[in-house]
Protein backbone atom coordinates (compact mmCIF):
# COMPACT_ATOMS: atom_id res chain seq x y z
CA UNK A 1 0.00 0.00 0.00
CA UNK A 2 1.65 3.29 -1.19
CA UNK A 3 2.18 5.68 2.47
CA UNK A 4 1.33 8.41 0.36
CA UNK A 5 -2.43 7.58 -0.72
CA UNK A 6 -2.54 6.72 3.17
CA UNK A 7 -1.44 9.95 4.17
CA UNK A 8 -3.89 11.65 1.45
CA UNK A 9 -7.27 9.71 3.07
CA UNK A 10 -5.99 10.45 6.54
CA UNK A 11 -5.61 14.27 5.97
CA UNK A 12 -8.69 13.71 4.27
CA UNK A 13 -10.64 12.41 7.08
CA UNK A 14 -8.74 14.74 9.96
CA UNK A 15 -10.32 17.86 7.75
CA UNK A 16 -12.49 20.22 9.72
CA UNK A 17 -14.74 19.95 7.01
CA UNK A 18 -15.00 16.48 6.49
CA UNK A 19 -18.71 15.11 7.12
CA UNK A 20 -19.02 11.53 7.91
CA UNK A 21 -19.28 9.00 4.22
CA UNK A 22 -19.21 5.57 2.72
CA UNK A 23 -16.10 4.25 0.88
CA UNK A 24 -18.19 5.02 -2.47
CA UNK A 25 -18.79 8.69 -1.19
CA UNK A 26 -15.30 9.27 -0.59
CA UNK A 27 -13.80 7.85 -3.43
CA UNK A 28 -15.89 9.65 -5.61
CA UNK A 29 -14.98 13.10 -3.76
CA UNK A 30 -11.09 12.01 -4.02
CA UNK A 31 -11.26 11.06 -7.42
CA UNK A 32 -10.52 7.26 -7.07
CA UNK A 33 -10.51 5.41 -10.01
CA UNK A 34 -12.90 2.40 -10.29
CA UNK A 35 -9.23 0.22 -10.37
CA UNK A 36 -8.34 1.60 -7.31
CA UNK A 37 -10.92 0.94 -5.24
CA UNK A 38 -9.40 -1.93 -3.91
CA UNK A 39 -6.56 -0.06 -3.01
CA UNK A 40 -8.95 2.63 -0.94
CA UNK A 41 -10.09 0.04 0.94
CA UNK A 42 -6.90 -1.41 2.22
CA UNK A 43 -5.88 2.18 3.29
CA UNK A 44 -9.22 2.15 4.68
CA UNK A 45 -8.75 -1.04 6.69
CA UNK A 46 -5.42 -0.46 7.69
CA UNK A 47 -6.49 3.07 9.47
CA UNK A 48 -8.86 1.13 11.11
CA UNK A 49 -6.07 -1.70 12.42
CA UNK A 50 -4.59 1.40 13.85
CA UNK A 51 -7.45 2.39 15.59
CA UNK A 52 -7.47 6.10 13.73
CA UNK A 53 -10.90 5.34 12.29
CA UNK A 54 -13.65 3.54 12.56
CA UNK A 55 -17.47 3.12 10.84
CA UNK A 56 -20.61 4.40 12.78
CA UNK A 57 -23.76 3.15 12.63
CA UNK A 58 -24.78 3.92 8.58
CA UNK A 59 -20.99 2.38 7.75
CA UNK A 60 -19.92 5.75 7.21
CA UNK A 61 -15.65 6.23 8.29
CA UNK A 62 -15.33 8.67 11.31
CA UNK A 63 -12.30 9.20 13.27
CA UNK A 64 -11.97 7.27 16.48
CA UNK A 65 -13.65 9.02 19.36
CA UNK A 66 -10.60 8.03 21.87
CA UNK A 67 -7.06 9.43 21.82
CA UNK A 68 -5.08 6.57 20.92
CA UNK A 69 -0.73 6.65 20.20
CA UNK A 70 1.59 4.27 18.93
CA UNK A 71 5.11 3.97 20.32
CA UNK A 72 7.36 1.31 21.54
CA UNK A 73 6.41 0.02 24.88
CA UNK A 74 9.12 0.00 27.70
CA UNK A 75 9.14 -2.09 30.53
CA UNK A 76 10.48 -2.11 33.79
CA UNK A 77 11.91 -4.07 35.85
CA UNK A 78 8.89 -3.84 38.73
CA UNK A 79 6.35 -4.49 36.08
CA UNK A 80 5.32 -0.79 35.01
CA UNK A 81 6.40 0.90 31.58
CA UNK A 82 5.87 3.61 29.79
CA UNK A 83 5.23 4.64 25.91
CA UNK A 84 7.85 6.86 24.68
CA UNK A 85 6.75 9.77 22.23
CA UNK A 86 8.49 12.66 20.29
CA UNK A 87 7.59 15.31 23.60
CA UNK A 88 6.04 13.28 26.20
CA UNK A 89 5.56 10.14 28.24
CA UNK A 90 2.74 7.68 29.15
CA UNK A 91 3.00 6.13 31.68
CA UNK A 92 1.44 2.14 31.75
CA UNK A 93 0.52 0.36 34.73
CA UNK A 94 1.27 -3.22 35.19
CA UNK A 95 -2.42 -4.03 35.05
CA UNK A 96 -2.80 -2.35 31.58
CA UNK A 97 0.11 -3.80 29.83
CA UNK A 98 -1.76 -6.10 28.40
CA UNK A 99 0.93 -9.31 26.97
CA UNK A 100 3.09 -6.81 25.77
CA UNK A 101 6.90 -7.30 25.97
CA UNK A 102 9.25 -4.96 26.17
CA UNK A 103 10.14 -3.48 23.04
CA UNK A 104 7.09 -4.04 21.24
CA UNK A 105 5.54 -1.27 18.72
CA UNK A 106 1.77 -0.79 20.68
CA UNK A 107 -1.38 1.03 19.85
CA UNK A 108 -2.04 3.11 23.09
CA UNK A 109 -5.51 4.31 24.67
CA UNK A 110 -5.04 7.85 26.78
CA UNK A 111 -6.61 7.26 29.97
CA UNK A 112 -5.93 10.88 32.31
CA UNK A 113 -3.22 12.58 33.05
CA UNK A 114 -1.80 11.83 36.58
CA UNK A 115 -1.70 14.95 38.72
CA UNK A 116 -1.38 16.97 35.71
CA UNK A 117 2.21 15.44 34.93
CA UNK A 118 1.73 12.18 33.33
CA UNK A 119 -0.60 10.71 31.01
CA UNK A 120 -1.49 7.42 31.77
CA UNK A 121 -2.19 5.07 28.93
CA UNK A 122 -3.75 1.60 28.81
CA UNK A 123 -2.40 -0.95 25.65
CA UNK A 124 -5.05 -1.87 23.74
CA UNK A 125 -3.21 -3.72 20.59
CA UNK A 126 -0.04 -5.43 19.92
CA UNK A 127 1.27 -3.81 16.59
CA UNK A 128 4.46 -5.51 16.35
CA UNK A 129 6.16 -7.77 18.21
CA UNK A 130 10.07 -7.75 19.21
CA UNK A 131 11.22 -10.58 21.19
CA UNK A 132 10.94 -13.63 18.94
CA UNK A 133 13.82 -15.48 20.85
CA UNK A 134 14.84 -14.94 24.59
CA UNK A 135 17.32 -16.85 26.82
CA UNK A 136 16.21 -17.82 30.11
CA UNK A 137 16.23 -21.25 32.46
CA UNK A 138 14.46 -24.47 31.86
CA UNK A 139 12.36 -25.52 34.42
CA UNK A 140 10.95 -28.96 33.94
CA UNK A 141 7.34 -30.02 35.73
CA UNK A 142 6.45 -33.60 35.27
CA UNK A 143 4.02 -32.89 31.99
CA UNK A 144 5.36 -29.55 30.57
CA UNK A 145 8.27 -27.64 31.33
CA UNK A 146 8.53 -23.43 31.28
CA UNK A 147 11.28 -20.91 31.16
CA UNK A 148 12.12 -18.34 33.31
CA UNK A 149 13.50 -15.10 30.97
CA UNK A 150 17.27 -13.94 31.90
CA UNK A 151 16.02 -10.64 31.16
CA UNK A 152 14.10 -9.21 34.01
CA UNK A 153 11.67 -6.83 31.70
CA UNK A 154 10.31 -10.17 30.44
CA UNK A 155 7.99 -10.45 32.61
CA UNK A 156 6.21 -14.28 31.50
CA UNK A 157 7.49 -17.26 32.07
CA UNK A 158 7.49 -19.30 28.64
CA UNK A 159 5.62 -22.58 28.67
CA UNK A 160 7.20 -25.32 26.94
CA UNK A 161 4.75 -28.95 25.97
CA UNK A 162 6.67 -31.93 26.81
CA UNK A 163 7.41 -32.55 23.17
CA UNK A 164 9.07 -29.43 22.77
CA UNK A 165 11.96 -30.42 25.59
CA UNK A 166 14.60 -30.75 22.52
CA UNK A 167 16.81 -32.57 25.19
CA UNK A 168 16.38 -29.72 28.27
CA UNK A 169 16.86 -30.67 31.40
CA UNK A 170 15.77 -28.32 34.31
CA UNK A 171 18.27 -25.60 35.15
CA UNK A 172 19.62 -25.36 31.57
CA UNK A 173 20.24 -22.54 29.98
CA UNK A 174 18.06 -22.31 26.82
CA UNK A 175 17.01 -20.20 23.88
CA UNK A 176 13.98 -20.12 23.64
CA UNK A 177 11.88 -19.36 20.08
CA UNK A 178 8.37 -18.03 20.94
CA UNK A 179 5.58 -19.32 18.44
CA UNK A 180 2.61 -18.21 20.19
CA UNK A 181 2.09 -14.99 22.15
CA UNK A 182 0.62 -14.70 25.40
CA UNK A 183 -3.52 -13.53 25.41
CA UNK A 184 -3.88 -10.35 27.98
CA UNK A 185 -1.68 -11.30 30.84
CA UNK A 186 -1.37 -15.87 30.45
CA UNK A 187 1.74 -17.41 29.80
CA UNK A 188 2.85 -18.06 26.01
Amino acid sequence: MNNDKKELVWNFIQDKEYVPMKKKEMAQVLIVPKEEMGELQAVLDELEREYKIRKNRKNQYIMMDEPYVQGVYHRHQKGFGFVELEDEEIHIATTQAGSAFDGDVVLVKILEEENNLKKEGKIVKILKREVRELVGTFKNSKNFGFVVPDNSKLSTDIFISKKKFQGARNQDKVVVKITKYPEKRKKC
